[in-house]
């Protein structure tokens, strides 16, 4: 068996267990999208309050006697 043979025989048995490649390729890409959107929202709330806290000034400091 040639490894042209192989290959064939390996992708048809994909396909007999239902292992699509568009459904791989999905089952792929969702947790790379999963985290890439969990960044951009941590990164955008990370500049939030990095703003807030150049915004907000140090009360003084009272002392009780």
């Amino acid at each position: 068996m040639s490894l042209l043979e192989r290959l064939i025989d390996f992708i048809a048995a994909q396909y007999r267990w239902g292992l699509h490649p568009l459904k791989i390729a999905v089952a792929l890409a969702v947790p790379v999208l999963i985290v890439y959107l969990a960044d951009r929202r941590v990164r955008r709330l990370a500049a939030v309050v990095a703003a807030e806290e150049d915004r907000v000034r140090r009360l003084p400091r009272i002392r009780r006697r």
